[in-house]
């Protein structure tokens, strides 16, 4: 288990009470959020830079060879452009980004509708369709990100 995954657990604790750590339906639903929680935060710092690297190395190339800097200081920064902009073909970090924060907002909802139940009413029954709901959302969003996978490739030799 790394670091983050024990951090990870330990925010997710602190979340739960007694009676919720009791209930594994609820403790799946939690760790499936959190990783998407996660996932969101990971991909939309990703893509934040990597955009902002971006414009502002597009921006230096060309005040770099306004001021006439060493050629291959210009090149370098423009090679990094390059490299950036190919990069985002490669990896969809903002597709991702988006994706996870779907998923996040549907599995919250999931556990929210169900920790609205009494604990009374939290039957195995209940249970179980706390944890189909979450490993359906999972499935699907496995399978969409697969998808959106699928298509970049085909496309690029189309491009």
């Amino acid at each position: 288990m790394t670091q983050a995954q024990r951090k990870q657990l330990i925010e997710i604790d602190s979340r739960l009470s007694e009676e919720d750590l009791a209930d594994r339906a609820l403790v799946h639903a939690m760790v499936q959020l959190e990783w998407y929680r996660s996932q969101m935060r990971a991909t939309r710092t990703k893509y934040v830079l990597s955009e902002s690297a971006a414009l502002f190395l597009a921006g230096a190339a060309t005040v770099l060879a306004a001021l006439s800097a060493p050629a291959w200081i210009t090149a370098t920064t423009a090679a990094l452009v390059a490299f950036l902009a190919g990069l985002r073909r490669i990896v969809s970090w903002h597709d991702d980004w988006v994706a996870a924060s779907e998923a996040r907002a549907k599995a919250s909802a999931e556990v929210a509708q169900y920790r609205l139940l009494p604990v009374t009413e939290r039957t195995p029954e209940r249970q179980r369709a706390l944890v189909t709901a979450i490993d359906a959302l999972v499935l699907d969003e496995t399978r969409t990100w697969g998808r959106r996978r699928r298509d970049k490739v085909q496309a690029e030799p189309a491009a």
